[in-house]
C-alpha cells in the first residue's frame, strides 16, 4: 500500500491504491469534517457537484503526501496543477492563488546545511496540506451552489505601472525601462520618484503598489564562501537587489515578477526561488518579446509591434 505523509511523517495509508480507494479516502474525511461541523449529509444535486471538488482537492492532499524530498518537478507539478483548480473553484482574484505561490519549501539565497533543507521542506509541506484542507472545508461549509463562476484574466484590473528593481547596471536598467515606455507602461524606478521626507524603507513601500514587477540582476558583486579560496569568487547580483526580489514575490506572486539576469560568465543566480522566471538579458533583444507574453498572461494590454517601431 502506498506511503502517505501525515503531520510531517510517513505512515501506511489503510485504503488501496486506485480509484475506487481515492473515492473512499475523500469519503472518509468528508465524513470526518460533516461530524466536525455536526453537519447533514450533503443534497443529492449540490453534493454532488462539492463532492466533485472535494476530490480533486483530496487529489491534490495525496500529491503532497507521496511528495518525495527535493523532488523539485512533482513539486511544480501540484503548485500548477493546484493554481488551475483555484482559479476555477474560487476565481482569479482568489487569496488561495497567492497563498499557494507563497509557500516555500526551500531556505532561500545562500548555504546551509541538510537538516535546515529537510526542516524547510516538511514545513512547506505541511503549509501546503493546511491550504488544500482549507479550501476543501470552505466548499464543504460554504459552498452552495452546483457551479461558481471563476472571474476570466481578461476581467482583471490592472494599472499601467510596472516597478523596477535594479542594482548599479545604468544600461540595463535604462533599456529595460525604455521597452516598458515603448509598450505604453510607466515604469517605476524608485530613486526618480520624490522623496517627500520619506524614508528609504517607507518610500519603497508606497511606490511598490504594482501589479507586476521587473527585477534587474546585474554582475555587481563578488562573492565567495567564508571558507573557500577568494579565487573562488563569482559575481552575483547586489543584496538589496535579492531582498527586493523576494518582497515582490510575497507581494504579488511569482506569476507577475519576471527577473532578467546578466549573460555573465560564472554569474551566480539565486538559488531556491522555484517557479520564479528567469529570463537572459540577451544581445539579441529576445527578452523583451518573453517580457510581453508575461505581461500578456498578467492581464496587461500590451503589443509586441510597439517594439519594433
Amino acid at each position: 500500500c502506498p506511503v502517505v505523509w501525515e503531520g510531517g511523517g510517513l505512515s501506511p495509508s489503510p485504503y488501496p491504491d486506485s480509484k475506487a480507494g481515492h473515492r473512499l479516502r475523500t469519503i472518509a474525511r468528508v465524513e470526518e469534517l460533516l461530524h466536525r461541523h455536526q453537519l447533514p449529509g450533503l443534497p443529492s444535486e449540490v453534493g454532488k457537484e462539492k463532492m466533485r471538488k472535494l476530490e480533486l482537492i483530496e487529489s491534490l492532499i495525496e500529491d503532497v503526501e507521496t511528495l518525495e524530498y527535493r523532488d523539485a518537478s512533482h513539486l511544480d507539478a501540484i503548485r500548477r496543477r493546484a493554481e488551475m483548480l483555484i482559479r476555477n473553484f474560487y476565481g482569479e482574484n482568489s487569496k488561495y492563488l497567492k497563498d499557494i505561490q507563497n509557500i516555500s519549501f526551500y531556505t532561500g539565497f545562500g548555504p546551509v546545511g541538510e537538516q535546515v533543507k529537510r526542516q524547510a521542506w516538511s514545513s512547506g509541506g505541511k503549509e501546503m496540506m493546511n491550504l488544500f484542507n482549507t479550501m476543501k472545508e470552505e466548499i464543504l461549509l460554504f459552498d452552495t451552489t452546483a457551479g461558481t463562476a471563476a472571474v476570466q484574466p481578461d476581467q482583471v484590473e490592472v494599472g499601467d505601472k510596472v516597478f523596477i528593481v535594479h542594482g548599479r547596471d545604468e544600461s540595463m536598467k535604462q533599456s529595460v525601462a525604455r521597452v516598458l515606455e515603448k509598450l505604453g507602461l510607466e515604469p517605476i524606478i524608485l530613486h526618480e520618484q520624490p522623496d517627500r521626507g520619506r524614508t528609504i524603507i517607507e518610500k519603497f513601500i508606497d511606490y511598490s503598489n504594482v501589479e507586476f514587477a521587473l527585477v534587474l540582476l546585474s554582475p555587481d558583486d563578488m562573492a565567495y564562501q567564508r571558507n573557500a579560496d577568494p579565487e573562488s569568487a563569482k559575481p552575483r547580483a547586489r543584496q538589496n537587489v535579492i531582498l527586493e526580489l523576494g518582497y515582490f514575490l510575497g507581494k504579488l506572486g511569482r506569476d507577475c515578477v519576471v527577473a532578467l539576469h546578466a549573460q555573465d560568465e560564472d554569474f551566480e543566480m539565486p538559488s531556491d526561488y522555484s517557479g520564479v522566471l528567469f529570463v537572459p538579458f540577451d544581445i539579441s533583444g529576445r527578452w523583451q518579446f518573453d517580457l510581453v507574453r508575461e505581461l500578456k498572461a498578467s492581464g496587461y494590454e500590451v503589443d509586441a509591434n510597439k517594439l519594433l517601431e
